[in-house]
C-alpha cells in the first residue's frame, strides 16, 4: 500500500508533457539584483545534472520564503543566483522551479517597486556615523548588503535577510530616532521579523540616552503572490513620550523584509 502511495505521488508531482532545458538567459548582475553564470532553465520533469547539484545549497526556511512543504523524498536547493528548485533527492528531477527574474517581476506587479537600502533613510543618513547594534557591518540592512556572502558560490543560495525600513510608514517608524537609537531598533527588527514567531516582542535600548522601544510581531501569512508577510507593531518611548506606530513588511525575493504598508 505505501509503495502504491509513493507511486501516485511521485505520478502527480512530475505527470504532464516533460518539460525541455530552455536556451541560456544573461546574468542580471549589471541591473543591481542577484548575480551568477547564465545556464540553462530547468523546468518541470528535467534533472538536475550531477556537476550542478553540486554547487546547489539546500533550503530548509522553504515556509518563510513563501514555498510548498517538500515531499517525502524531495528538497528545495537553491543555486548562487536565487533560483530555487524542489528536486528528488536522489535522482534530481524537478517538481517545480521558481526564478528568481520571475519572482522579481511578481514582486513588482504586487508592489509596484523593488525596495533597496538606498531607500531606507537609516542608511542614507546613518551609513558614515556609529552603528553600535552593528547593523551595516553585520549585513542586517538591505537585500544587496544582506545577501553579498552568498555570492561568491561558498554559501549557495545564502540568505540573510536583511530590514528596509523605506517609503512613508518606513520614515514614520524612524523620524523621532537618531542614528544610534536606529541601529538599536533595526537590530530588534531583524530578529522579529526572521524570528517566524508570531506574538514575539523584541526590545531595543539605547545606553547612550535611554531611549528604548518594542518590535511586537503580530501574524506571519503568504500574501496572494506567495511572498511573506508579518503585520507588526513599532512602540518607542522618547524623552519621556510613548509612540505606537502599526505596519506591514514582506519578504522581497532578494531575501530581505521591506515595510510595504
Amino acid at each position: 500500500m505505501k509503495r502504491t502511495v509513493s507511486a501516485m505521488l511521485a505520478l502527480t508531482l512530475l505527470s504532464g508533457p516533460a518539460a525541455v532545458a530552455q536556451p541560456s538567459y544573461p546574468d542580471r548582475s549589471d541591473q543591481g539584483g542577484y548575480r551568477g553564470d547564465a545556464g540553462p532553465r530547468y523546468s518541470r520533469g528535467d534533472r538536475l545534472p550531477d556537476p550542478y547539484r553540486q554547487r546547489l545549497q539546500v533550503v530548509t526556511d522553504w515556509k518563510q520564503r513563501g514555498l510548498r512543504k517538500p515531499p517525502k523524498g524531495y528538497q528545495w536547493v537553491a543555486n548562487p543566483r536565487g533560483d530555487l528548485f524542489l528536486a528528488s533527492k536522489a535522482t534530481g528531477v524537478i517538481a517545480q522551479s521558481a526564478y528568481r527574474d520571475e519572482r522579481d517581476r511578481e514582486w513588482s506587479q504586487r508592489y509596484s517597486r523593488t525596495y533597496s537600502y538606498n531607500d531606507d533613510a537609516y542608511y542614507r543618513e546613518c551609513r558614515e556615523s556609529k552603528d553600535p547594534a552593528g547593523v551595516i557591518i553585520g549585513a542586517l540592512i538591505g537585500g544587496l548588503l544582506g545577501n553579498a556572502a552568498g555570492r561568491d558560490g561558498s554559501r549557495a543560495g545564502a540568505t540573510m535577510a536583511g530590514v528596509i525600513l523605506g517609503g512613508a510608514v518606513g520614515a514614520a517608524l524612524t523620524k523621532d530616532l537618531d542614528c544610534d537609537d536606529r541601529s538599536y531598533a533595526y537590530k530588534a527588527y531583524y530578529n522579529g521579523f526572521n524570528s517566524d514567531r508570531p506574538g514575539s516582542r523584541h526590545q531595543w535600548r539605547n545606553p547612550g540616552n535611554d531611549h528604548r522601544g518594542e518590535v511586537r510581531i503580530g501574524n506571519y501569512y503568504n500574501d496572494p503572490r506567495g511572498f511573506r508577510c508579518a503585520d507588526f507593531t513599532q512602540v518607542t518611548t522618547i524623552a519621556g513620550r510613548t509612540q505606537t506606530t502599526r505596519g506591514r513588511a514582506c519578504r522581497q525575493p532578494d531575501g530581505s523584509w521591506a515595510v510595504v504598508g
